[in-house]
């Protein structure tokens, strides 16, 4: 009988085992946590900056990730999670002569999925096997993870070598001390903050009042120093040499501001990581494998900056410039400050045509090096929107002096500079249509539209390799759809009805999602940029050709096209309004009508403000302390608040012409 129930317990437990297996293996959250393998692990996937000097191997049950030169080296695999969820990510980890940069840590790379990454504890140095844990917490919509094991991070490579194993991802009750993964293209880090005091956390919260003095104080300065004051300032009689001498100095003490602001921020996290590492790769592999090399699906810019990337990199590296310093930093601000100029000398020269003083070309040129937005873009940033709107620019002034071609090429030089340019093309072709008057025009319409396409073609050759001809098409719609978002730190209506990193499906209002909201406005926001231009080209419409002087409505419907997607549209990022700021510069040299330039003025104290609380807040220092907190949400209420009116400001200047009130925006009242 003993035996009997003996052998009764022993087919149960077998049984039970036999039913458990299958279930821990349904549970297990990571593949191959055990690293099993020969050189790369079972599951996992390797991702590296470098394409040499680094080297991945297992030995004794450990992987090991090993590089020569500072590098950012990555062992991942994609993870099904649950939203709003706590986990546990954890393992062991040693390290021999892990030098500079983030050293080794735990990290969920998210970027490539939805523009998120947190680090965990980092380890320098040599040490022996330590366990670490990365507790987070995954937000509304997140799905997907991508747990990883890394030497080095964004804009923080390191060099040496570290060995993780017993790695696990749970999930956990406790999720007290978790980091939130949320909030795109900006890292938050798992270490630090619990060492911090409160009075450091108080210090970096302290900061977003700060920005809130210096986007009112440069509000002063422009509207009641320089706007008020504008006639004063532009009846002062200067000579061209002056003039010249003036400028000269405006510049290098343009240079010296965006030097001391360069030392002191050393430019944007992850943007300039990206520059460094994307020039650092063209520079020693070429462009032929940039956009398909393993862990590059997520490059979403195009090609033509890349170039120039590549070649900076290259002189770079044969001055022997050190990798980490402030020179090198500073030299790839360079580009969007020589962008700075040209756009300052261009409207100089626009105004020069017509008929505006020294003082007055002298003026709008210190406005184009000096704006607060424009210094914080391409001075502590280091973002190349001022390299977009120089060539924008430049397409809409030949298009206005008859240059068809000329303008499509620069046009197509634009949307292989930054994707976003393509939204100025419903704009750019009401105005090409509404100055064909003859076959010669016709012709010279499609010379453009060639022009455009050859150069983007052209462009895009050296990054082909083995793609498609038109393989950039693809990737423009994995980066427009790279960010799923109601708003991305873009302070405008979405964020101040709380969409900021809000899922675009979200609803916004009732029975409509931020999604369908921002499509209609953005179908609403072209037709009406159409409809202006109509509006003005009613007194020359099919009787004569048009004049230079008449396309004063282009640069105020490209703005209004641009604001009002901005202000409503989803998926918009703090910087997408910049050029706006220059092309109302450009309809107030047109037109001599100063509401242009005051709403100008009002959009670049609102910008000036979104971008330093944007790139603050995604920064290593502040991201885990501030992100999300009470100062940060009303700072973006405030600001979102503030750019709504100057928009509702600017739409009724134009709703005056539209609607017959008053002629360029009101130039009879002026």
């Amino acid at each position: 009988m003993r035996k009997r129930y003996i052998k009764i317990y022993a087919a149960m437990l077998i049984a039970a085992l036999l039913l458990t297996v299958p279930v821990r293996a349904e549970d297990a959250l990571l593949q191959n946590g055990e690293l099993a393998g020969e050189d790369v692990p079972e599951g996992w996937s390797v991702v590296s900056y470098n394409s040499d000097g680094w080297s991945v191997s297992i030995e004794d049950g450990a992987v090991v990730l090993a590089s020569s030169g500072a590098n950012d080296l990555r062992l991942c695999q994609t993870v099904c999670v649950e939203e709003n969820t706590a986990y546990v990510f954890s393992a062991e980890i040693s390290a021999s002569n892990v030098m500079g940069g983030r050293g080794a840590s735990l990290s969920i790379d998210n970027y490539g999925i939805d523009g998120c990454y947190i680090y965990g504890k980092n380890i320098l140095g040599s040490v022996d096997w330590t366990a670490v844990q990365l507790i987070f917490r995954t937000g509304e919509g997140q799905t997907e993870i991508r747990p990883a094991l890394r030497l080095g991070g964004y804009s923080e490579m390191s060099s040496g070598t570290v060995r993780f194993r017993n790695v696990s991802l749970e999930k956990t009750a406790d999720g007290s001390a978790a980091v939130p993964l949320t909030g795109g293209n900006g890292g938050s880090y798992a270490s630090g903050p619990e060492e911090m005091t409160e009075a450091r956390r108080i210090q970096l919260r302290s900061f977003l009042h700060l920005f809130i003095v210096l986007a009112a104080a440069a509000a002063v300065v422009l509207i009641f120093g320089v706007y008020r004051n504008r006639e004063r300032i532009g009846q002062r009689d200067i000579t061209e040499d002056r003039r010249r001498k003036y400028f000269l100095l405006a510049v290098l003490a343009g240079l010296m501001l965006r030097s001391l602001l360069s030392s002191a921020w050393d430019g944007h996290d992850t943007d300039m990581g990206c520059w460094m590492g994307w020039g650092s790769y063209i520079a020693r592999s070429g462009t032929a494998s940039f956009y398909t090399a393993p862990g590059h699906d997520w490059y979403d810019y195009p090609p033509a900056y890349m170039l120039v990337l590549g070649v900076l990199t290259k002189l770079l590296d044969a001055l022997a410039v050190p990798a980490s310093s402030h020179a090198r930093v500073f030299a790839y601000m360079l580009p969007a400050y020589i962008a700075d100029i040209c756009t300052a000398l261009l409207l100089m020269r626009c105004a020069r045509k017509r008929g505006f003083s020294g003082s007055w070309q002298l003026l709008l040129g210190c406005l184009a090096l000096f704006d607060p937005a424009v210094v914080m873009l391409s001075g502590a940033w280091g973002q190349i929107d001022s390299i977009l709107t120089l060539f924008l620019l430049l397409s809409f002034c030949e298009l206005l002096e008859g240059r068809r071609a000329a303008a499509g090429a620069l046009y197509g030089l634009a949307v292989m500079v930054k994707w976003q340019a393509l939204i100025f093309g419903p704009v750019l072709c009401c105005a090409y249509l509404l100055r064909i008057r003859s076959r010669r025009d016709l012709l010279e319409t499609a010379a453009a539209v060639a022009a455009a396409l050859g150069v983007i073609l052209v462009l895009s050759l050296p990054f082909k390799g083995e793609q498609g001809l038109f393989w950039f098409v693809g990737r423009f719609l994995n980066a427009a759809g790279g960010y799923d978002y109601a708003s991305v730190e873009a302070y405008n209506f979405q964020a101040l009805c709380g969409g900021n990193w809000k899922s675009a499906a979200a609803p916004l209002l009732p029975g409509i999602s931020c999604r369908a909201f921002g499509t209609a406005s953005i179908i609403l926001a072209v037709a009406l940029a159409m409809l202006l231009q109509f509006r003005a080209a009613g007194p020359w419409l099919g009787r004569r050709k048009p004049h230079a002087e008449d396309g004063w409505a282009l640069w105020l419907s490209a703005s209004l096209c641009m604001y009002m997607i901005f202000t409503f549209a989803q998926f918009m990022h703090e910087r997408y309004v910049f050029p706006v700021i220059f092309l109302l510069m450009m309809a107030f040299v047109f037109t001599r009508e100063p509401k242009w330039l005051l709403c100008s003025m009002l959009l670049s104290v609102t910008t000036f403000l979104n971008e330093m609380t944007a790139m603050y807040v995604i920064s290593e220092a502040a991201s885990s302390v501030v992100r999300g907190g009470p100062e940060h949400n009303t700072v973006v209420a405030v600001c979102s608040f503030l750019e709504v009116v100057s928009f509702g400001y600017f739409a009724f200047l134009c709703g005056r012409i539209l609607f017959h009130t008053a002629e360029k925006g009101g130039q009879a009242d002026a």
